[in-house]
């Protein structure tokens, strides 16, 4: 009896180790598995965050910015050329405006320099340096082949003829003569514009106008308006102050 229960308490020792080694090999194959399943999982993380920037370093997203700016800089371009389409335009309207490039036959009437009379008479001042302007003409110069401003300025008692290229607003020459006259300013606008003085003067011609001017004469401001017509010049004087016009064939 006593050796039977030695035996069998052998066996249950015997038993109770090999549970345990069981369960130690059970507990060793679980952290194997957990493990595993940790590195795949961030193998997959780190494959994902690879391939997003695969994705952004590819070829087609490299070639997708340039496509965009090249797009963008025909856009600008076009811009561009639209504006200086739009700027030529503005140039051309207004040389055709101010009538740059006037021919020589060209009707005073209807059409006018490049420079203005009030340009021409700055100049002319610039170029003496000051005094009163008594006198402004506007005529062809057969020897220069130029329309021409002759700006009339007393400085003291020195008279002064300034000739402006009505195209360029270069000044062309300067005469100087000794004068003790006094001289009155004249005004282009008041009291009458030249568009309300040559009105006037048209009903008196019909011509093509070919010079004009405006001055003092017997303490009077006057323009003088010079038509031509088959051959015939006719001048119409208008005084801007009376309003009377006269005419002198």
């Amino acid at each position: 009896m006593r050796l039977f229960s030695e035996t069998s308490g052998v066996r249950r020792s015997l038993a109770s180790v090999a549970a345990m080694k069981t369960n130690r090999m059970a507990l060793g194959t679980v952290a194997g598995l957990a493990a595993l399943t940790l590195g795949l999982a961030g193998c997959g993380g780190s494959d994902s965050g690879s391939g997003s920037d695969e994705d952004q370093n590819s070829p087609a997203a490299s070639e997708s910015a340039p496509a965009g700016s090249a797009e963008d800089d025909d856009q600008s371009a076009a811009t561009d050329d639209d504006k200086d389409d739009q700027d030529d335009d503005k140039t051309t309207s207004a040389q055709g405006s101010s009538g740059q490039g006037l021919s020589a036959d060209a009707d005073l009437a209807e059409d006018s320099p490049a420079i203005s009379a009030e340009d021409a008479i700055k100049k002319a001042k610039d170029k003496v340096g000051g005094g009163t302007v008594h006198g402004i003409e506007l005529d062809w110069d057969d020897k220069d082949q130029a329309w021409q401003y002759d700006v009339s300025i007393l400085d003291g008692k020195t008279d002064h003829d300034v000739d402006i290229d009505a195209e360029t607003g270069k000044v062309v020459s300067e005469d100087k003569d000794d004068a003790d006259d006094k001289e009155q300013a004249i005004d282009l606008n008041d009291p009458m514009t030249f568009e309300d003085a040559l009105k006037r003067a048209q009903k008196k011609s019909d011509g093509k106008l070919v010079s004009w001017k405006l001055e003092f004469d017997d303490d009077k401001q006057e323009y003088q308006f010079d038509f031509e017509k088959g051959g015939e010049d006719t001048e119409v004087t208008v005084d801007t102050e009376s309003k009377r016009v006269s005419v002198d064939d």
